[in-house]
């Protein structure tokens, strides 16, 4: 069945189109001629665009094509318009636009590529006419947006996924770096997760793991905040062992310090001094010195014991030593649990340290009683906060 027509009704109630203006000629206008000539002249302007670049036949194997504008490989191009073209006889001949705007005739057929050209027609021919002319213009204007008709070979989801967020430093390299794992090069070309609150307000953070997967190997690592509250508290937590943080009613674990260590494996027999605890990892406050006892000496002088002097480039961090003596009792004791004396550190601006200063630690035995055990595995535990940045 052909394509119907509007009513007669319908078509005489016409007066204009109000897409492109074209005017529908009012029955009985007079003089007709001239009507429908500026009919006609608005009908080719809203039609300009259809004609450019279509190619039409001027002689018995010759063609033309008319002027027009287009991209081509993302590069804009003028086209002036061509005329008597020669097209070879009993053949078919593919006319294009190449991507340096040239017009092109073969009989070989379009290129590989869709991004390189501009398809105009397909012209057949016998050994002295033309009998055929298939416009192919649409099939640049009416083309799908997929992967294959660009001339890629990823799909548009891994292009994404290479490419979000990353500038022009993308390159076949610097990919296979990303894509080798966790390796020095990868993380050369990208930057953890950092967030920065530099208010004072809480924050919150959620993560979310999606995968159902027992392989798949998800872990969560915090790196230390910057801000910390002034009358915030650190200290052991005795049930786990770790530093915790206490502030305004709540308690977290880690958060908030670093701390340095040193420890002294085996039987403490002799006093040990000037040893290497390491160097200050971050600019801070020294806050505690704490002395842990694997096994406590004991010894017929209740006094006997050990004493740890923690210093900053050879300057004692402390006015009172974290200390633990024999009348402390047997096995485990720690100064930070109750246990001997603990650190009283010093409030003179020694206790300000910065990042790349070393600590070292004097370890004193007082043995004037007779011991029958020796104190062992020593550790002492130096806790830094982090300064609040300005």
């Amino acid at each position: 069945m052909s394509e119907r027509y509007p009513t007669d009704a319908e078509l005489l109630s016409l007066t204009e189109d109000a897409a492109t203006g074209v005017e529908y000629i009012a029955t009985g206008r007079s003089p007709y001629h001239l009507e429908f000539r500026r009919m006609l002249q608005r009908l080719l302007l809203a039609c300009g665009r259809a004609n450019d670049l279509r190619v039409y036949q001027d002689g018995d194997l010759s063609i033309g094509a008319r002027g027009g504008r287009c991209t081509i490989a993302g590069q804009a191009w003028m086209f002036a318009g061509a005329a008597q073209q020669v097209v070879t006889a009993s053949q078919t001949n593919y006319v294009y636009l190449d991507s340096s705007g040239t017009l092109i005739i073969n009989t070989s057929g379009f290129p590989a590529d869709r991004s390189t050209f501009m398809p105009l027609a397909e012209v057949v021919t016998t050994a002295a006419a033309i009998t055929q002319i298939t416009d192919c213009r649409s099939e640049a204007i009416f083309a799908s947006p997929s992967a294959a008709a660009i001339g890629l070979t990823a799909s548009v989801d891994e292009i994404n996924q290479a490419v979000d967020g990353i500038s022009a430093n993308v390159t076949a390299l610097n990919l296979n770096k990303l894509c080798a794992g966790p390796t020095t090069p990868a993380d050369t070309l990208h930057q953890h997760l950092q967030v920065l609150q530099d208010v004072d307000g809480e924050a919150t953070f959620e993560f979310i793991n999606d995968s159902d997967d027992l392989a798949a190997n998800i872990a969560v690592r915090w790196s230390l905040p910057m801000l910390m509250a002034a009358d915030a508290k650190l200290l052991v937590n005795t049930d786990t062992g770790f530093l915790r943080q206490s502030y305004d009613g709540e308690v977290h674990d880690l958060l908030g310090s670093v701390h340095a260590q040193c420890a002294f494996e085996g039987q403490i027999t002799a006093s040990q001094s000037a040893k290497l605890v390491g160097v200050v990892p971050v600019s801070g406050q020294v806050t505690d010195v704490i002395l842990s006892l694997g096994t406590n000496m004991q010894s017929s002088n209740g006094t006997d014991g050990l004493t740890a002097t923690a210093k900053v480039n050879d300057v004692s961090l402390c006015s009172t030593n974290p200390a633990l003596c024999s009348s402390d009792g047997t096995s485990f004791r720690c100064t930070n649990q109750g246990d001997g004396v603990a650190a009283v550190v010093k409030s003179d601006g020694t206790q300000q340290v910065q990042r790349g200063d070393v600590l070292t630690l004097d370890l004193t035995r007082t043995a004037a009683g007779s011991v029958s055990v020796e104190a062992a595995n020593a550790v002492v535990l130096i806790v830094i906060r982090n300064d609040r940045p300005e």
